[in-house]
């Protein structure tokens, strides 16, 4: 009875190497579909259609619209490598980098644009005080987790129901966040920034 128990018995090793199988094809499948849909088109429609504001909030959550799309792999798991968490391959590791790495580049091109068009560098620098902690650094996996209990709540007969039900909440709480972000930053900019200037008179303070 014991050597069936460990026979049924996956160890930890083999979890993780199954976990960490990939295939190439559909990997590099799902980033074309992603860089096409959501790196080009989606900005380029916010673009063209003068959704300034939009635009703005939405580069820098790159890396929480990847989460909600790994979540479920996507269609035929094309997004099963995305962008993970924990990373079980190298190939999920770069995708998670690159990704991280276009936020990035969006949210910093909006701290130096900010910084440049009021020409303070206090108000740029408040910007990122918030931009950072609530977009970037904080958010994906609280995202994950309210989808993975949603997942737990909601089992109908039909799977795909439920999926669109989780996939919803996802792109729900994102909009939470963007519009969280969006409400501190015009409302709380003054706060931010007197703590910024505070905070930037402590290096001349050391030297007294």
């Amino acid at each position: 009875m014991s050597t069936d128990n460990n026979k049924n018995t996956k160890s930890y090793k083999e979890t993780i190497k199954e976990k960490a199988q990939i295939n190439i094809p559909k990997f590099f499948i799902g980033w074309i579909v992603f860089l096409l849909i959501f790196v080009l088109i989606i900005p380029l429609l916010f673009f063209k259609n003068k959704f300034y504001s939009i635009l703005e909030a939405y580069l820098p959550n790159l890396d929480l619209v990847a989460t909600v799309l790994t979540w479920k792999s996507g269609p035929y798991d094309i997004w099963k490598h995305l962008y993970p968490y924990p990373v079980y391959n190298y190939y999920g590791y770069v995708s998670q980098t690159i990704i991280n790495y276009m936020a990035l580049l969006g949210l910093t091109y909006i701290v130096t644009r900010e910084t440049k068009k009021t020409n303070s560098i206090v108000k740029g620098w408040s910007m990122a005080f918030v931009m950072l902690l609530m977009t970037y650094l904080l958010p994906a996996q609280f995202i994950s987790m309210a989808m993975d209990k949603t997942s737990n709540m909601f089992k109908t007969k039909y799977p795909l129901i439920n999926d669109a039900i989780v996939l919803l909440v996802g792109f729900m709480a994102i909009i939470i966040v963007i519009s969280t972000e969006a409400f501190v930053l015009k409302n709380y900019s003054h706060v931010l920034e007197y703590g910024v200037q505070k905070l930037m008179k402590i290096p001349k303070l050391l030297k007294k």
